[in-house]
């Protein structure tokens, strides 16, 4: 990904229908496959130190949508390089209060599990466990309470 911006594509078209300027390198990006309660889709993108959580909504989604809208819910500041995101089948924007939840691996090893109410809550718990680079990680599909995680040390955990 190049430098600076972040680029959604429409599937009956080859150029970018929209580009979201992002202030550093973008290493991974994710859409939310799970329903989160709202007719938007949730994105993820990571940089070299941070998450930024959006909201995407398309023409085919919403007759009041030209092509496509973009707007950032928030940025999670995590202090090393994002090389995956997974989202939690937990995430509801219908919910009083909202609920974010997704996953990173890191450059340093480490998944960091973020949730947040887009208030005042925002956390994230380290977790420890790989020897060498993380590859991908995914939530259960039912209830997402579990993680797997894969890495260059040969290992699922």
């Amino acid at each position: 990904m190049r430098r600076g911006s972040l680029q959604m594509k429409q599937e009956s078209s080859r150029s970018p229908s929209y580009t979201v300027e992002c202030e550093d390198y973008v290493h991974v990006v994710e859409f939310n496959p799970f329903d989160s309660g709202t007719a938007e889709s949730l994105i993820a993108y990571g940089g070299n130190n941070y998450v930024v959580i959006g909201r995407c909504s398309f023409q085919e989604e919403d007759a009041e949508v030209d092509g496509i809208q973009y707007n950032t819910l928030r940025t999670f500041h995590q202090g090393i390089r994002v090389d995956a995101i997974a989202w939690s089948p937990e995430t509801r924007l219908d919910a009083l209060p909202p609920l974010l939840r997704f996953c990173t691996a890191a450059a340093d090893r480490k998944l960091r599990l973020f949730t947040s109410d887009l208030q005042a809550k925002n956390e994230y718990k380290v977790m420890e466990g790989h020897s060498s680079y993380v590859n991908d990680l995914v939530f259960a599909p039912k209830g997402g309470q579990e993680i797997a995680s894969v890495s260059d040390d040969h290992t699922c955990s």
